[in-house]
């Protein structure tokens, strides 16, 4: 063997390490950021899947069994730590920059960033805080209370003042579909 050839086998060995160990580390890192339910969930519905694929007859790849091989050592293994920072990451309180999309819907025409037409849901901007403007004329980062008569609809799909409008008539008469039996 040639000193060349072992000094580029040994720098190709260092970097088979060393991109197996970024492998791994990326993995768990995903699975660090999973709830066990998630990683759960993931697994059943790769398990279904497969069931279903094996029920019609259809191949499955190598990779995705391999990948739920994986998997589910990776959480059997790691299960204890992945449910400790879970639950350490649901402890800790929210940044003031984090938005609750599911709030903001409720609460768009209050948040101080609302426009009909730029900003129909009222997102604050990146880096900036969400706020409210209160029936008292103050903004504070709570939302306001929602009146009772006010239902969380998106905008333009019957909301208060298309309940108001009454019924309305039926899109063909019965004299119309008589007149049609008639001419087919």
């Amino acid at each position: 063997l040639h000193p060349a050839d072992a000094v580029r086998k040994q720098a190709k060995k260092r970097k088979l390490e060393r991109m197996k160990k970024e492998r791994q580390q990326h993995f768990e890192t995903k699975m660090f950021g999973k709830s066990p339910q998630e990683i759960e969930e993931e697994i059943m519905c790769m398990k279904l899947d497969f069931a279903r694929k094996r029920e019609h007859k259809i191949a499955i790849p190598k990779f995705q069994l391999d990948k739920l091989a994986k998997l589910e050592a990776g959480y059997k293994k790691m299960k204890e730590e992945i449910q400790e920072r879970h639950e350490k990451r649901m402890a800790q309180p929210k940044s003031n920059l984090h938005v609750d999309f599911e709030e903001l819907k409720l609460h768009r025409k209050s948040s101080i960033f609302y426009h009909p037409i730029t900003n129909p849901y009222g997102a604050p901007p990146a880096g900036q805080t969400l706020m409210y403007r209160h029936p008292d004329g103050s903004v504070k980062r709570e939302p306001p209370p929602l009146p009772d008569d006010e239902r969380p609809e998106a905008p333009g799909f019957g909301g208060a003042a298309s309940s108001s409008a009454g019924p309305r008539p039926a899109l063909g008469s019965d004299d119309e579909e008589e007149g049609k039996e008639e001419d087919g």
